[in-house]
């Protein structure tokens, strides 16, 4: 048995930097020896040094958990944000092996300029991911508009006052993409690409009811002001470049802490809705959608790729709807089919299309299928609800 395992940060030749005590590298070949050894079996230790630390803004949530276990894959040293110290520590106890590869830094309010700029001391990298995302507010402007805009720029600002950090990736939203407004968002005939914008303005958001077009006007304003930041904030001039990344709804087994069916977030909500016999109604909002795994690669992999210096992806594997996620599950859970609600409907509703060349071309990604997105999440869900029942 070959374990490779990551070195937090390298010092010289002889020794590590381990959660903050310099260790000589026999010294953590040992403690790796005692705590993975496995009886009758040999493990080969190769310790990788990695000096790049990235800053992950919402680490702890659907997307921002999923890209922080990516980091620790491909070799980052992980500093994350996080609301609670509560919070980090069920994290660590959901992962125990990659938590010590991550360093959690409270910050209760990431709007807050003076803690983000110490969040972002002595890294290399940003992901930031934070961002306002829930339909229950009452104040449009100051719950959601506003949180958006300045969680980007505070984010933005504080790291412009590091110059060590090379690149900063920005979560966005296909939302930000999308006219919603347009034949209910269907619009057929359209093909949206990473030059489209959502034409929604800020006085529009904040006097309209729909609190869907609230958000969604959230994540454009957000995504433009990053992109002015960078482009004419001259007194600033900022030492990295950006990448922002447009995804629509978002499946994939959820891989936060603490998941439960009663606390599934908003996408992931949307299938067991349906699944669960929850809402008998058939409707597709969005019909495009991306696997978190996906998501993931892409954030991480834009970290050091050329090409995606101060550009924009759409995030987007196929196209979906209700009635095919239905028929999916039919299919592979026989046993879960009395639940289903009846479909009559063979084919999507006539939308819009996307063109997702660009991002093919420049991270040589292959998409997770919406039947194995679909499988592997309703595994998840399905084991989440016999643990509910097995603790009832």
């Amino acid at each position: 048995m070959k374990l490779m395992y990551l070195r937090p940060a390298c010092h010289c030749a002889d020794t590590i930097d381990w959660l903050g005590c310099s260790l000589s590298t026999d010294v953590y070949r040992r403690h790796l020896e005692m705590t993975y050894s496995i009886p009758g079996q040999t493990i080969e230790i190769s310790i990788i040094a990695s000096q790049n630390i990235v800053l992950a803004t919402g680490g702890n949530g659907y997307v921002g958990a999923k890209t922080v276990l990516e980091l620790i894959k491909r070799s980052y040293k992980v500093k994350a944000t996080i609301r609670s110290q509560a919070k980090a520590d069920a994290f660590n106890k959901l992962y125990p092996t990659q938590s010590t590869f991550i360093e959690w830094v409270v910050v209760p309010d990431f709007t807050s300029e003076d803690a983000m700029t110490a969040a972002t001391a002595n890294v290399d990298f940003v992901i930031h991911m934070a961002s306002p995302f829930h339909f229950s507010f009452t104040d449009n402007v100051n719950e959601v508009l506003k949180p958006a805009k300045e969680m980007t720029l505070v984010t933005l600002r504080a790291a412009a006052k590091h110059p060590r950090i090379k690149r900063v990736v920005i979560t966005s939203s296909f939302v930000a993409v999308w006219d919603l407004m347009k034949d209910n968002g269907l619009w057929p005939g359209k093909t949206y690409s990473a030059e489209d914008f959502n034409p929604a303005t800020w006085d529009q958001a904040a006097s309209s009811p729909n609190p869907f077009f609230v958000y969604s006007a959230s994540k454009v304003l957000a995504e433009r002001a990053a992109y002015e930041f960078v482009e004419f904030v001259e007194q600033e001039k900022p030492s990295f470049s950006i990448t922002t990344f447009c995804p629509p709804i978002i499946f994939g087994p959820p891989p936060q802490p603490e998941v439960t069916i009663g606390n599934l977030n908003t996408s992931i909500d949307i299938i067991w809705s349906v699944v669960s016999g929850r809402n008998r109604s058939i409707d597709t909002a969005l019909p495009v959608f991306v696997d978190n795994r996906d998501l993931a690669y892409l954030q991480v992999a834009a970290l050091t790729n050329e090409k995606a210096k101060n550009q924009r992806y759409l995030a987007v594997s196929d196209h979906w709807y209700v009635e095919e996620l239905v028929q999916i599950v039919k299919g592979e859970f026989a046993d879960q089919a009395y639940r289903l609600p009846p479909t009559t409907r063979t084919k999507a509703p006539e939308h819009f299309d996307f063109d997702g060349a660009k991002t093919e071309r420049d991270f040589d990604i292959e998409w997770i299928p919406l039947r194995r997105s679909i499988v592997d999440t309703m595994k998840f869900l399905y084991k989440k609800e016999e643990e509910r029942a097995g603790s009832a």
